[in-house]
């Protein structure tokens, strides 16, 4: 990318996600306008001979680019890769860099480096050299801290990085892993039939203990005109619980169709009950408390009648 006559390196690195090596800004610029952007404080060196604009050496994609530009024969793994993939997941501290066994490179105080054989196989989000979204998962999950993993895979599924048989793929490859045993356990939920991160969450962190004993999970339900399953389903209260995420159930088409179904749900008896992403993670409480509330007074309507 070329700059536009007259444009300093600090506005031209403000305007673009992008960081660049030692050579190529005194090429297009001069040494003594880089020395004076970074006496400035504009211009940041993110890395050894690399450099971007001081307001985004936080962004994921600047970060990525710049571990390319420092190890060529790099690739940017772990969370770092993960935010790349999905902008709406978190920039992390530390950054994962896998790079060849021998390759003896400085340590940096946000890199760490992973050697191992890099593969021939990787992708290129925006253009930045990754290892695949099921490896980057994998790291992401060995290097963090053992109660934050599970929110952190349940987050990149949920945005779908990737989908949990590859990644069960991948940790089949994987011989050694910090959390392994873990990681299999949450795999196999998926494995007996759950369709997403939100219904896991959901059965084996909010909905549990005997009071929810009687809830019964993917159910098929045969009503006239329609054929439908139930996220969960208490049978005697007949209450479905609907677990939807905002990107799949939001578009014009989608809430007509949820609609169409709660109508026809109702005409067979059945109150539906929506929960999102947002509720079963940042409100568990809540939902607990709302779908007993629910539960009870379906069930004494039901008793009555």
């Amino acid at each position: 990318m070329t700059p536009v006559a007259g444009q300093t390196l600090a506005d031209f690195l403000s305007a673009h996600d992008l960081s660049l090596r030692r050579a190529d800004v005194i090429n297009s610029w001069s040494r003594s306008q880089l020395d004076s952007a970074l006496r400035a404080g504009d211009v940041t060196r993110i890395l050894p001979g690399v450099y971007c604009a001081s307001t985004k050496a936080r962004e994921p994609v600047v970060m990525g680019r710049a571990l390319n530009e420092w190890a060529p024969r790099g690739l940017v793994s772990g969370a770092l890769a993960l935010a790349i993939y999905a902008p709406s997941l978190p920039a992390p501290r530390i950054a994962d860099l896998v790079v060849p066994h021998g390759q003896h490179m400085r340590a940096q105080s946000w890199v760490r480096l992973i050697q191992r054989a890099p593969g021939t196989v990787s992708s290129r989000p925006g253009g930045i050299e990754c290892a695949v979204p099921a490896r980057a998962l994998l790291d992401a999950w060995g290097a963090a801290a053992p109660g934050n993993r599970r929110d952190m895979l349940y987050s990149a599924l949920w945005e779908r990085v990737c989908g949990w048989r590859q990644l069960s793929r991948e940790l089949e490859r994987t011989p050694r892993l910090a959390g392994r045993r873990d990681l299999e356990r949450v795999l196999d939920w998926f494995a007996i039939g759950a369709t997403s991160p939100l219904e896991v969450r959901a059965r084996r962190e909010v909905f549990v203990g005997s009071r929810f004993r009687d809830l019964e999970w993917q159910v098929p339900l045969n009503i006239p005109g329609r054929r439908a399953r139930a996220d969960a389903l208490h049978r005697v209260a007949k209450v479905v619980v609907e677990l939807d995420g905002v990107r799949f159930h939001s578009s014009d088409e989608a809430r007509r169709k949820d609609a169409n179904r709660d109508v026809d749900l109702a005409a067979a008896g059945y109150l539906t009950v929506r929960l999102t992403w947002r509720d079963v993670t940042e409100r568990p409480a809540w939902c607990r408390t709302s779908l007993l509330a629910v539960i009870a007074s379906r069930t004494l309507r039901a008793a009555s009648t």
